[in-house]
């Protein structure tokens, strides 16, 4: 990344009551260093499954269980302090003070909006397991993450655990996926947050990836 730690994390403090309400708009807008890299280099120096991943902002994003694959775009605040993902529901917004994939400290932040028609690329987040794949593509390869936890928030939740979603002194290097669930025929009840935590670049993963543009066709 092009900005410190230090940096990074003083935006997040003061826009952090702002982007609490950006589930608001996701619910009702659409009717580290020091990481220890899973796999790694083996003993006798032979590669593993595994390797680090250079931080990079993403271009996609993959879910093999749910046959999901998503274009990736950059979003940030509005001058109404709501960061609002992408109105395409096919496509997913990277919070871009939040960490690129491969980065070793802070939270990758993904948000999208849910459809209850049907559509969202981030509609069945919610079914995911522990030990699922989620994979975020970047200009430099694939960073694979494997799924901690899934939780189910109301909006008071969110606000009380902001940091633990949001917060960039935290993590070393996960994944966070935010959208929307519970759909009541009016709006939404509650976000579905999905946890993952970077497992690295599969070693036989082929270098050329797609630009940004490419990956949105």
């Amino acid at each position: 990344m092009t900005e410190s730690k230090t940096v990074r994390v003083g935006r997040f403090d003061a826009i952090l009551t702002a982007l609490t309400t950006m589930l608001l708009v996701l619910c009702v807008g659409m009717v580290g260093t020091g990481i220890a890299w899973p796999g790694g280099e083996a003993d006798d120096g032979t590669s593993s499954d595994y390797v680090p991943l250079d931080p990079a902002a993403p271009i996609r994003l993959e879910i093999p269980k749910l046959d999901v694959v998503a274009a990736v775009w950059e979003i940030d605040v509005d001058p109404q302090g709501v960061l609002d993902p992408p109105r395409d529901a096919s496509t997913v917004g990277w919070w871009r003070e939040s960490a690129p994939p491969g980065a070793r400290d802070g939270q990758t932040v993904i948000t999208g909006h849910t459809v209850h028609t049907g559509g969202g690329s981030m509609n069945r987040i919610g079914t995911l397991e522990p030990g699922d794949a989620v994979d975020v593509v970047n200009n430099n390869g694939r960073m694979r993450y494997s799924v901690d936890k899934v939780r189910y928030y109301s909006r008071e939740e969110i606000t009380e655990n902001a940091e633990e979603l949001f917060g960039q002194d935290r993590g070393e290097g996960d994944l966070v996926l935010i959208t929307c669930a519970d759909w009541n025929g009016e709006y939404y009840e509650r976000n579905v947050i999905v946890f993952g935590t970077p497992t690295g670049q599969p070693a036989d993963e082929p270098g050329d990836e797609p630009t940004q543009e490419q990956a949105a066709g």
